[in-house]
């Protein structure tokens, strides 16, 4: 099952690049959460969160961009994409 943790308000998010996922886990019960299904995320390492719009922010190196997760909504998109890798700017932030 992936999705945010039901009715978990304290929780931290653990990055893992060799299981190809972003992990949410309840710091009071160490409940832990697969956020996405499998192939979203192909190795992300950097993770940031946004409390007030309950959104995850995470690097990918293998795809050379940034993504966010909405946890209310359960939605990841592209931010940013690396221009060295496509060859063109692409700002996909809205």
């Amino acid at each position: 099952m992936s999705g945010p943790l039901p009715n978990v308000d304290e929780f931290f998010v653990v990055a893992d690049s060799d299981l190809k996922n972003l992990y949410q886990v309840a710091a009071n019960s160490g409940a832990t959460r697969q956020l996405m299904a499998f192939g979203v995320a192909s190795a992300p390492k950097a993770v940031a969160y946004d409390p007030t719009d309950r959104l995850i922010y995470w690097t990918d190196v293998k795809k050379h961009t940034i993504n966010r997760y909405l946890l209310i909504t359960k939605v990841s998109s592209v931010v940013y994409r690396d221009p060295n890798n496509t060859g063109k700017y692409t700002y996909i932030y809205s």
